[in-house]
């Protein structure tokens, strides 16, 4: 009978395998054998599907997270096959015995309580196999192969003890070694695996990483690009190592674990904004470095063409950058970062600014006449002007930058608006054109004024741009309205005559003269509806600088020749005209004063006078519209006509007969010792031999279109003139 001793098993001072460990600042990454943490792939973000995995592990679905690769987990360890084993018996049962021992070992050091079950279980076996044994030797099987059948199943049956065992009393902890970028989870509860890799994205997270390029010094902060570890489905990867497949393999993987093994990794699943740090990787090639491409300028300084070539410039090669920087965020090192740079060729070539300075020149090389036949201007935008209204301007956006020329509008603008004077037409007011023989009115059409249109000035300098001579047309626009439009002629409604009256005078005297003058004052008078209108206000203090002259006027109930009173005598006829003409207008009479002395050339009580600032002739034009006041006159009479529109008015004049009469007053008798005989004190002379005096009323009877009727009165009296009669004392006609 052949005893089999079973190998002791020997436990470590804890219970479990020791592990030594590395120290990093802000974690404590596992680090076993001094093994090198195997590099990163550089994914950032996973499509979706894919998920991060152990090497030889079965694919789980979980959120996506990063594209990994699928290199990972060592494989699933398979047992040798059955012939293979009996052909080796001899040299295997040592050798897997020894691993045997080895995987009993930590089996029990990690399941205590299940050893005694164990070995119970084991000694059975290997009872049974003895008996097998002393079976198959008495069959005539030879001892060697029978004992190495035995020794075999004893041990298959001890391992699948053991893996059973051990599957039941660590179904919470990561199996085996298991390293997520130099961090060992290995034999770690899931919260603590999470815990343990929270650890390590805080390190990496608050630890800036250097970075050098162009000999400029930048820092990456991590946090300021967002990244972020994803901590637990990293842990789920790794809890899956060992558990992955079926129970045959799942048990493979854990025989080979005895027999020594290897870690398996889980590849970061990490993420971070990919712009933001596109754009930092910007902002120090721009504010860092600073040497970006030079594109070249063309430019006009004071009508001056300036242009200078484009230069070369330094810049880093973006997505070499970029790639290492994504490497670098997972050095807990946080070794220096040296980035690449490259030449940056500018988008502009010489040949494009000898192209843009070529045109430029081409449209200030001379002057642009623009030129209108109807009316019949001419424009001339000078070269020098030209030159300075020039714009040049680049589209920096496109691919290849290209340049726009332009000229400054507001300049051109400005420069025509300035010729306006010399440019532009005079505005002509309307007129209203009264025949004062037939009374017809016609309404002559106001003339806007004429003026270049701007509106198409633009368009004008580049069309003539492109003519050989640089030559074009100048169109023109109406401009202003007339400040007396068609419209304002239109809006007064003056339709016909409403009120006209005539008198008349001897031939050729000085007073004919006045009366001349001062009807061509008030010819063309217009008055609104409402206004007043003031014969003294509207004609002035008669002058001889506007044309007046001397003559006989009345002084008082006297009729004087001399002195300034005389300037302008004559005039109250006009006055007297007037002021008929407006009272049978039907026109409101505000103010005037008859003669004290009547004169037969005027109708009786329907007259008045006119002196410098009194007496005046005020009256109000009461219609609904405008009034024009129109004079013609001959050497024997003047007429005074007032046209407008006063509702169909129809006036007639009345006269009431003379009562309080009174006697011709005589001024005591004057000397002039200039007489000459015969008028001495009993002979005077009589200078005026007077009149006597009298009261009247004057009617004027208004009818309206619907037949009512209207009566105003006014009471005048004339005092009559007096009786003057003078001598000379010292004459003696005796």
């Amino acid at each position: 009978m052949v005893k089999l001793r079973l190998p002791k098993f020997r436990k470590s001072a804890t219970g479990s395998p020791a592990t030594p460990q590395a120290t990093m600042p802000g974690y404590t990454p596992p680090n076993t054998g001094g093994e090198t943490p195997p590099a990163t792939t550089g994914a950032m973000t996973a499509p979706t599907g894919a998920t991060p995995e152990t090497t030889g592990a079965t694919p789980e679905a979980t959120t996506p997270k990063a594209d990994l690769p699928k290199a990972g987990l060592p494989a699933v360890h398979k047992p040798s096959g059955f012939v293979a084993g009996l052909q080796n018996i001899g040299s295997s049962i040592a050798a897997f015995f020894a691993r045997m021992g080895r995987g009993i070992a930590a089996g029990f050091a990690t399941v205590r309580r299940g050893t005694v079950s164990g070995f119970a279980t084991v000694r059975r076996g290997i009872a049974s196999g003895y008996s097998r044994l002393r079976r198959l030797t008495a069959g005539g099987l030879p001892r060697p192969v029978a004992i190495g059948l035995i020794a075999f199943g004893s041990t298959l049956l001890a391992a699948t003890l053991v893996f059973t065992v051990d599957r039941i009393t660590n179904g919470g902890e990561v199996l085996g070694s298991v390293v997520v970028n130099g961090v060992d989870l290995g034999g770690l509860g899931e919260r603590d695996a999470v815990a343990r890799l929270q650890e390590m994205e805080n390190a990496l997270a608050t630890t800036p990483v250097p970075v050098t390029a162009a000999g400029h010094t930048f820092y990456l902060d991590p946090q300021s690009i967002g990244f972020d570890l994803d901590s637990e489905t990293m842990v789920a990867a790794a809890m899956r190592n060992g558990r992955s497949g079926t129970v045959f393999g799942q048990f493979g993987w854990w025989v080979s674990r005895i027999g020594g093994g290897t870690n398996a990794t889980v590849v970061p699943v990490y993420s971070y904004d990919t712009e933001a740090l596109a754009d930092l990787v910007d902002e120090w090639e721009t504010a860092g470095i600073a040497q970006p491409a030079y594109p070249g300028d063309v430019r006009v300084e004071e009508g001056t063409i300036v242009y200078e070539y484009p230069a070369e410039g330094l810049g880093i090669d973006r997505d070499v950058a970029l790639a290492a920087l994504d490497a670098a965020l997972l050095d807990p090192t946080r070794s220096p970062v040296a980035l690449t740079t490259r030449v940056l060729v500018p988008a502009v070539t010489d040949a494009d600014i000898d192209a843009a300075v070529q045109t430029a020149s081409e449209l200030i090389a001379d002057d642009v006449t623009l030129t209108s036949t109807e009316p019949a201007f001419e424009l001339v935008l000078p070269r020098h002007l030209l030159a300075l209204a020039l714009l040049i301007t680049r589209d920096e956006g496109a691919t290849i930058p290209e340049y726009t020329f332009d000229f400054d509008e507001a300049m051109l603008q400005d420069y025509v608006a300035a010729l306006g004077p010399y440019l532009e037409t005079d505005a002509v007011d309307a007129v209203i054109d009264i025949d004062v023989e037939t009374d017809e009115i016609e309404i002559i059409p106001s003339i806007p004024r004429q003026e270049p249109d701007r509106t198409v000035l633009m368009d004008e300098v580049w069309a003539a741009l492109g003519t050989p001579d640089r030559r074009g047309d100048l169109a023109y626009a109406v401009g202003r309205e007339a400040d007396f439009s068609t419209a304002d002629a239109e809006a007064l409604g003056i339709t016909g005559l409403i009120g006209e009256f005539t008198t008349y005078h001897p031939c050729c005297a000085p007073r004919v003269t006045n009366i001349h003058q001062i009807a061509d004052d008030v010819d063309g008078a217009l008055v609104m509806p409402g206004d007043v209108f003031s014969l003294n206000d509207h004609v002035g203090q008669r002058t001889v600088a506007k044309g007046y002259v001397c003559a006989p006027a009345l002084l008082g109930n006297e009729t004087v020749e001399t002195g300034d009173i005389c300037i302008g005598g004559g005039t109250s006829q006009f006055t007297t005209t007037l002021y008929n003409a407006a009272f049978f207008a039907g026109l409101e009479d505000v103010k005037h004063t008859p003669h004290s002395v009547y004169f037969s050339r005027y109708p009786e009580g329907r007259e008045a006078t006119l002196g410098w600032r009194e007496p005046e002739l005020i009256f109000r034009n009461n219609t609904d519209h405008a009034i024009i006041i129109k004079t013609h006159y001959t050497d024997t009479e003047i007429t005074a006509k007032i046209y407008g529109d006063n509702g169909g008015l129809v006036v007639t004049a009345g006269l009431s007969g003379r009562y309080n009469h009174t006697p011709i007053v005589e001024l005591p008798l004057r000397v002039d010792r200039g007489l000459a005989c015969p008028y001495d004190l009993d002979n005077p002379k009589v200078d005026q031999s007077g009149s006597p005096g009298w009261t009247v009323t004057v009617y004027r009877y208004i009818t309206y279109p619907d037949g009512t009727q209207t009566t105003e009165k006014w009471y005048v009296r004339y005092q009559g003139a007096w009786r003057i009669t003078e001598y000379n004392p010292s004459a003696s006609c005796t």
